[in-house]
């Protein structure tokens, strides 16, 4: 079931904080990035068990991935690995260098964060992004 069809909707009406990334995947000729998440907010709303949402960022020009190094050589007894997948920001970086960079107009750079606020996880240079509700 389609929920947003694009990121302004998905900004204003769903709080990916402390939601998890399940599964990351390309799909329509690895054009589309495909984020599937474990919305956390649907237990704080009084539901039993959280949704899975699918966020497919659309005709990807740019996808960039950062893992911090200080937590690559620790064991994993030592760290928890959800909490390298699980979102503490999610936003469109309107003043990107990266947009000037390309100068196509109608890209947009969304960015996620995972362990601070200082580098993003994720970065994504794409068309829109859509937000659909999956069934496990």
């Amino acid at each position: 079931m389609l929920l947003a069809t694009n990121i302004n909707d998905v900004l204003e009406n769903f709080d990916f904080t402390d939601s998890i990334v399940t599964e990351i995947k390309w799909e329509k000729q690895l054009l589309d990035l495909v984020l599937v998440v474990d919305y956390y907010w649907d237990i704080q709303e009084g539901c039993s068990e959280t949704r899975m949402l699918k966020l497919t960022f659309r005709n990807c020009v740019k996808a960039d991935f950062q893992l911090k190094r200080d937590i690559l050589p620790l064991s994993n007894e030592l760290v928890n690995s959800e909490s390298c997948y699980t979102i503490v920001l999610f936003k469109v970086n309107e003043t990107s260098q990266l947009l000037e960079q390309y100068g196509i107009d109608r890209l947009k750079h969304i960015e996620l964060f995972t362990l601070d606020y200082s580098t993003a996880w994720l970065s994504i240079l794409c068309d829109e992004v859509t937000l659909e509700h999956i069934e496990i």
